[in-house]
């Protein structure tokens, strides 16, 4: 046995576990040498503490010890992964054959009798640490191979790895040039082909499009085979109804899907033939993978491979690949998309401003007229006034539309629920609507047959979604068109449809029609006008009652069908509608205090009320209000809320402090009409809350109601 180089290694560790002290002077003594370190313990636990912390050559074991003899020491010690190998020489002062049979049996080398002669047991050891010596070199010169071939696998790995991180780059780099979803698709399918695959497709379904799009890239000559009597350009490929089954398929699973076969069977070609087609058999592969995968938009993109060679080396790089597709191909869908809304929005602010511009240009007409008339020519006047009121309503209407749209994108819409009878809502919202079918001399049929459906719901909003739905059947039908309202009841629903005949919805824009802002016409001569946001409440509305509301046509001209669906029952008896309110008395002789910052919207207020017979006050200010209030005692108080000095809240909180004034009837009659300034002025002790401009006819009405139910004689109130 050859020598081995001792400064090649570190030091090699001997243990020694022995009892007696002076055995360690005199084995330490035989073994030490250079290169070898002897490591002394005096217990079998102490040498289990050793070997777990570091190496040993050999071990030399007393048999005779307390505690643990050096048997059940060397069982411990093979029961040990990093000691199971390594070799054990007994040293014991008495040799006894059992006891030898059962050393060798634990693993023992070798048995050695005390006292030991020093040149046996040194070479005994010595040829124990060269074997260990001889294995530590080759491991070292085995990881030295195995460093090398990993180096030169690495270097290997390297150049492939570069090549396909420029190429990855490059792919980046090419998807992110352009957010157009066309050109990003063709990008695709180019980068892909030849490097990934020989035959390329991006399959896209959009929501809005009835037929899908693809888009191809095939290696020159791949499919030499099909069109090899074609001169170049060779037709492009059509898609084959397997390859939309496959598509959906991986759609489904969410997952790639690879499918043996013929790209030519799977993709088909233009210029070829079936039965040509079919004759080409060449063995190859196709493999699906999803791009996106949402309600409004999917996509795949399927990489085809012609040939028995395998590409498994590619598989990490197209997965990298595909992940990048993806978010080229969001990215450009989602730009398209906000461009889309930019455009809407656009579009709805010039209808915005030409729906405002609309009543304001009449309502100007009419002062003119108003100041160049004749004061005495009463039918000119009455005319103006017609005209004026007309289209203020038409403004508030467009204002309250707006409103609901922020309230529900803000989520913050309250619902009254109580039981409803449903012919109800169905006759309020008709009694809403006939004017409309009036003015375009329109036909309009009610074929209700559920007297008994009642819905938890509520009514002002139920209702509101019933109009707009017959505002907008009478918008887009034309003069002397007709509408048909019908209800019904089935599967613990309400059913409530309207049908018309006139303009009719184009597919593309079936899915669309209840988004915000969604006009199927922006054309300048568009007369119907409208802000396309009342289908939008609609839907919001009526899915906030737990319903369901959908629209079909069969085409422009072809008129329209929508259908609201809402969870109701059925009462065995008549559900009670509430009563026609009895005849209200006058308001004649109130005194009522008008505080407002406006002096214009306080004394037309106040004018409108005098007329009416009550003894009407104005203040400008909070504090003024105050102090006017306690010496006009007021039977009733309308409080702007935005005042200066103080606000109306505090104003109301102050007269509710004054033992005179704690009955006095409080009204809020201010711009601010969210929820929360409702709640304000329940809190600073506010009998209502109207939103200007208000009807004075109903605030007349409203005063008048609670005059009466406070007893007051109206025609001597004052005290």
């Amino acid at each position: 046995m050859s020598d081995v180089d001792v400064t090649a290694h570190p030091s090699v560790r001997i243990l020694v576990v022995d009892d007696l002290v002076s055995q360690h002077v005199v084995l330490r003594t035989v073994l030490e040498e250079p290169g070898q370190d002897v490591v002394c313990v005096s217990s079998g636990r102490e040498a289990l503490k050793e070997v777990l912390a570091q190496d040993f050559a050999v071990i030399l074991l007393d048999v005779n010890m307390p505690d643990m003899d050096g048997f059940e020491t060397a069982s411990l010690l093979r029961s040990y992964r990093r000691t199971a190998t390594t070799p054990i020489i007994f040293v014991t002062a008495h040799v006894d054959d059992a006891e030898m049979a059962r050393g060798y049996s634990l693993g023992a080398v070798d048995y050695i009798s005390s006292p030991v002669v020093p040149e046996i047991l040194r070479a005994k050891v010595r040829v124990f640490v060269q074997l260990y010596r001889m294995n530590l070199e080759l491991i070292s010169r085995a990881a030295e191979r195995e460093e090398l071939a990993r180096a030169e696998a690495l270097r290997a790995s390297a150049d492939q790895a570069r090549q396909r991180a420029d190429f990855l780059s490059q792919v980046s780099h090419l998807l992110t040039r352009s957010l157009d979803v066309d050109t990003t698709s063709a990008r695709i399918v180019d980068s892909a082909v030849p490097t990934l695959a020989d035959v390329a497709c991006v399959l896209l379904m959009l929501e809005n499009e009835s037929v899908p799009r693809t888009l191809f890239s095939t290696r020159p000559g791949a499919w030499h085979g099909v069109d090899a009597e074609r001169e170049p350009p060779y037709a492009p490929p059509v898609p084959l109804k397997q390859f939309f089954d496959h598509a959906q398929q991986s759609l489904d699973r969410g997952e790639a899907v690879a499918v043996v076969g013929s790209t030519a069977e799977m993709f088909g070609s233009a210029s070829a033939e079936p039965q040509r087609t079919a004759s080409v058999s060449r063995k190859g592969r196709v493999a699906f993978y999803p791009l996106l995968n949402t309600v409004q938009h999917k996509a795949v993109l399927a990489l085809g491979y012609e040939g028995e060679e395998s590409r498994t080396d590619l598989t990490a790089v197209t997965t990298e690949f595909v992940s990048r597709a993806s978010i080229g191909l969001e990215n450009a869908l989602l730009f398209s998309a906000l461009r889309e809304e930019d455009r809407r929005k656009d579009e709805f602010l010039a209808m915005l401003a030409h729906e405002l511009r609309n009543p304001l240009a009449p309502i100007s007409n009419a002062v003119s007229v108003m100041k160049a008339a004749d004061p005495g020519d009463g039918q000119l006047l009455k005319w103006s006034y017609d005209v004026i009121g007309t289209q203020i309503d038409h403004m508030v209407h467009i204002v309250d539309d707006l409103l609901d749209v922020s309230r529900i994108a803000r989520g913050t819409v309250s619902l009254r629920r109580e039981p409803v009878p449903l012919s109800l809502v169905v006759e309020r919202a008709i009694e809403t609507s006939v004017p409309h079918f009036g003015r375009r001399s329109q036909t309009f049929v009610l074929n209700a047959q559920t007297d008994d459906v009642i819905v938890d719901g509520d009514v002002v909003r139920l209702t509101q979604v019933v109009s707009n739905l017959l505002n907008n059947a009478s918008k887009f039908t034309p003069v002397g068109g007709n509408i048909a309202l019908s209800t019904d009841f089935s599967d613990d629903h309400a059913v409530i449809t309207i049908t018309d005949d006139g303009e009719g919805i184009d597919a593309k824009w079936l899915g669309r029609v209840f988004e915000l802002f969604a006009q199927g016409d922006s054309s300048l001569d568009r007369a119907q006008g409208g802000l396309g946001i009342g289908l939008t409440l609609a839907r919001h509305l009526v899915e906030s009652h737990g319903g369901t509301i959908t629209c079909s046509s069969e085409g422009r001209g072809k008129g329209a069908k929508f259908t609201v669906r809402l969870p109701a029952r059925t009462e065995p008896k008549p559900f009670p509608r509430a009563q026609d309110a009895a005849p209200l008395g006058g308001v004649r002789g109130l005194r009522v205090l008008v505080v407002d910052d406006s002096t214009a919207s306080a004394e037309s207020v106040a004018l409108f009320l005098e007329i009416h017979g009550c003894e009407v006050s104005c203040a400008h200010d909070g504090p003024t209000a105050l102090i006017l209030a306690r010496s006009f005692r007021p039977h009733v108080a309308i409080l702007d809320i935005g005042l200066p000095g103080m606000t109306g809240y505090e104003v109301a909180k102050r007269m509710r402090e004054d033992t005179d004034m704690r009955s006095c009837l409080l009204i809020a009659l201010s711009g601010y009409g969210q929820d929360v300034d409702r709640q304000n002025s329940k809190a600073a002790g506010m009998d209502y809350h109207l939103i200007k401009p208000t009807d004075l006819d109903a605030l007349t009405q409203l005063i008048a109601k609670n005059a009466a139910e406070r007893g007051l004689d109206l025609e001597n109130a004052r005290e």
